[in-house]
């Protein structure tokens, strides 16, 4: 009997407790590459020390990738994804395709999140705001931010040498307020479109489009979506709420309701004025033809109304006579030549009908 194919695959398995060979470390080192994009303000001299570490964003509510120099400066980094993207770096090929960016930020921002966490209702040092859920927050605090850039958010007492810090809503809308406007007139500056279908506007239109299109409110809008991104939900609704900005939604139904209007408006001028310029043609073309010869100036207008209604009647009197003589039987009207020619032509022959008669049974 001959033997049956073998299903099991012949094939060595790998042992995954053996060392790492030298393809898997190139496919490992090739996948932990990535492409920064970094400021020069990081870059100044060769003895700078730079970290990658994590502190808490409050507008995206976790913990996010941030990058240090010397424990003084900070620079938050933004990262740019697309799907199926990957770099060639000289003849290697590295799968991730993301772009890291450094860009600068107020790190008020951030210290606002731990303010309101733990200022709100006493006033404290920076250096007793310890938070067991980010152990990160003292050392933002004490080594990124300085202390007097916290003033236009919080209270600022001095005792023995130390401040304390207690926070102040009101004065944190005014600083969010005044951030917003200055926003809003680099983007008025810049000539960015913020209107709506700001995406396809910013490609299509021209700068006096763009400025003639756009609004005051648009602008607000956009900016306070933009500062709203570091802030958290409930303090970017109050702001909201603080500057009067209608939502999005509101803001289109009245650009609706006012196009509406504006059309409506010009479409009754624009009838109005046809019919204002028909009636002075009419007027004026009846002013020519009696300034003119042509008329008759003898005849009243009287006469011409009599005139008229007798001209009428004679049309109506015209249009019933072929009625009246189809109405009339062949007999009585005397036959042209032609018919005289089709009835001598008929003698002796069947009408159609003759034929759809039941024939008699023999």
């Amino acid at each position: 009997m001959s033997k049956g194919k073998s299903t099991r695959s012949t094939k060595i398995k790998e042992d995954p407790d053996a060392p790492a060979t030298k393809k898997s470390s190139n496919v490992a080192a090739t996948a932990l590459r990535k492409i920064f994009y970094i400021s020069q303000q990081m870059l100044t001299d060769d003895t700078q020390k730079l970290k990658l570490e994590r502190f808490y964003h409050p507008g995206k509510g976790k913990a996010t990738l941030f990058m240090t120099k010397d424990d003084k400066h900070i620079m938050e980094i933004m990262e740019f994804s697309e799907p199926r993207r990957s770099w060639l770096i000289n003849r290697e090929v590295c799968s991730n395709g993301h772009i890291y960016m450094t860009t600068s930020l107020d790190a008020t921002f951030l210290a606002l999140h731990h303010l309101r966490k733990h200022c709100a209702k006493r006033a404290l040092s920076l250096d007793s705001i310890h938070d067991e859920e980010d152990p990160t927050a003292s050392r933002l605090l004490n080594n990124f931010i300085p202390p007097d850039n916290l003033k236009c958010i919080a209270d600022v007492k001095t005792a023995g040498g130390d401040k304390y810090f207690k926070y102040n809503h009101e004065k944190c809308l005014a600083w969010l307020s005044l951030k917003t406007k200055r926003m809003a007139e680099a983007l008025k500056k810049a000539g960015i479109y913020c209107g709506h279908s700001a995406v396809s506007q910013n490609f299509t239109q021209s700068e006096k489009a763009v400025d003639e299109s756009a609004h005051e409110t648009d602008y607000l809008r956009v900016a306070c979506d933009y500062i709203g991104g570091y802030l958290a939900l409930d303090l970017h609704d109050e702001l909201t709420k603080h500057l009067n900005i209608p939502s999005e939604i509101q803001a289109i139904a009245e650009e609706k309701k006012a196009n509406n209007t504006t059309t409506k408006r010009k479409s009754g001028e624009k009838l109005k004025n046809e019919g204002n310029k028909k009636q002075k043609l009419a007027n004026g073309a009846a002013a020519k033809l009696k300034n003119s010869n042509l008329l008759d100036d003898s005849k009243d207008d009287d006469d011409e109304e009599e005139e008229n209604r007798n001209k009428t009647n004679e049309v109506k009197e015209e249009i019933k006579s072929p009625k009246e003589t189809l109405s009339t039987p062949l007999k009585e009207r005397p036959l042209s030549a032609k018919e005289k020619s089709l009835a001598k032509s008929a003698k002796g022959t069947k009408s159609i009908a003759s034929f759809f008669t039941k024939k008699a049974p023999a």
